[in-house]
């Protein structure tokens, strides 16, 4: 599990052999986790998206990292 950015209030990170389709999960410090997929910037969890601002902007801007390490990581 690669942690792929670290934020004030949460961390981005990618799992090895996960479900499809491409996304990484962004876990915050109380606990709480969502999912976010990297093309549509879809939210999967009970996490507003103005909790995760700083993260979104992120994996928005780095789209092309974040599919080559989901298909080094998933292959």
């Amino acid at each position: 599990m690669p942690v792929l950015n670290r934020f004030p209030a949460s961390r981005v990170v990618m799992y090895a052999g996960d479900h499809l389709l491409a996304h990484v999960h962004v876990q915050l410090r109380d606990g709480r986790e969502c999912t976010v997929e990297i093309d549509s910037l879809a939210i999967t969890g009970r996490i507003a998206a103005r909790e995760i601002r700083d993260a979104l902007t992120w994996i928005d801007s780095n789209r092309d990292l974040l599919h080559k390490e989901w298909l080094r990581l998933n292959p």
